[in-house]
């Protein structure tokens, strides 16, 4: 299988790459012009034999994950800076990162091969049928959500132009965070899903709601916190003339509510991707007829509020697909018990941002306090409420302590 998808990405990258080389020559190299060497050879490099998260994760290493993660992150930041400070050149700085994609690239297939077991193992039922019919709906999954992330904030700079389009992707500032820690939690459950459903489809949905409340934990109160100190937070860290920028931040903040509810490791775990292509679609459409209604309207809030829109359907039509596949009503879908007392602790909670200005008293530093406080309350109020996902959070961080404290 490890095999089957080194093979399906090599291709992929190859035509994604081709493709590049052919619209470029076709336009006359208004696309990329002379950084289409650089940009083909880096999209090859970066994307091939970079499997080992979900390798490793589907083989229960999450230490060798974090490993891998920190060194590469760690070697491309070391490499970028050397090369800034050295010789001052952009396109030096891009071909040091190239080589060190390269021999990342190299040391993979050096270890691949070493490793390989493949010819021990059993010869697959399918080899390629069973795999692209898997993994082609989930691609175009993807592409279709690039597309819709991508499309408002190409109608805004053309429609509101260039200073609306600062403010507008700085209200979005968050989201690779925020998808960031919804997906750490749907890559380490999608294959426990897997495992599970293989002997009852009960124990793995009861993981995917498990994993719900935990997404519930962890974005509420980002979602609160920045909702109460999007003001200065903007002005802080961007500065004064970006303040349009906060409003559209708060906006944004809702999405969170859409954003805890990941229905795609629900569906993919027991290999029914063709509703992802089906929502994104839906998604993609409500978007755009949105934007063309709510620009006019409302302008840079409009915006946002037709890409909340756009994922609101989403959302809606992967839980109909899920309560269909699964044969469930919607009282059984979800874990509404464990998710009310989440929403009533953060709401409880928020008491603590509004009893005081924050950062009237404090400065910037207001807005970190605020926040601590707020995260303590919070956390003392999914205990008393016993939320069991919130006491299995706390077991599993007194359990990492000591091996923190031992390190």
């Amino acid at each position: 299988i490890v095999r089957q998808t080194a093979a399906l990405i090599a291709c992929s990258s190859l035509i994604v790459v081709a493709g590049l080389a052919i619209l470029d020559r076709a336009t006359g190299g208004r696309m990329v012009g002379s950084l289409l060497l650089p940009i083909g050879l880096y999209t090859l490099f970066v994307s091939n034999l970079d499997f080992w998260d979900s390798y490793w994760v589907a083989t229960g290493r999450p230490a060798l994950i974090f490993a891998y993660s920190s060194v590469r992150f760690a070697a491309r930041v070391i490499v970028a800076v050397a090369a800034a400070a050295l010789t001052h050149d952009a396109r030096a700085i891009i071909w040091a990162l190239i080589a060190l994609e390269g021999v990342r690239l190299l040391g993979a297939a050096v270890v691949m091969t070493a490793v390989d077991r493949g010819r021990a193992e059993p010869p697959l039922a399918e080899p390629w049928r069973e795999q692209i019919r898997f993994c082609l709906p989930s691609g175009t999954a993807s592409v279709l959500a690039m597309l819709n992330r991508n499309l408002s904030s190409l109608v805004v700079v053309k429609a509101l132009g260039a200073v609306a389009l600062a403010d507008y992707t700085i209200g979005r500032y968050g989201e690779p965070v925020v998808q960031t820690l919804r997906n750490s939690v749907s890559a380490v459950v999608l294959p426990e899903m897997v495992r599970r459903d293989r002997d009852s489809r009960e124990q793995a949905l009861a993981l995917w709601q498990r994993a719900t409340v935990i997404n519930a934990i962890v974005l509420f109160p980002v979602a609160i916190v920045v909702e109460r100190f999007a003001g200065p937070l903007v002005e802080t860290v961007f500065g004064r003339s970006y303040a349009p920028a906060a409003l559209i931040l708060q906006i944004y903040m809702l999405s969170m509510l859409r954003e805890c509810f990941d229905f795609a490791p629900a569906l993919r775990a027991i290999n029914h991707t063709r509703p992802l292509v089906a929502s994104n679609t839906a998604s993609l459409i409500t978007c755009a007829v949105m934007l063309a209604v709510l620009i006019p309207l409302a302008g840079l809030a409009g915006a946002m509020i037709a890409v909340l829109l756009g994922m609101a359907v989403d959302g809606t039509w992967l839980a109909l697909a899920a309560l269909r596949r699964y044969r469930l009503r919607a009282g059984e879908l979800l874990p509404w018990g464990s998710l009310a007392r989440v929403s009533l602790a953060a709401a409880l909670a928020a008491g603590v941002l509004v009893a005081c200005d924050w950062t009237a008293l404090f400065g910037p530093g207001g807005m970190v306090l605020g926040a601590i406080a707020y995260g303590a309350v919070f956390a003392l109020l999914l205990l008393a409420l016993r939320v069991p996902e919130a006491h299995l959070l706390l077991a599993w961080a007194r359990r990492l302590l000591p091996a923190l404290t031992a390190a």
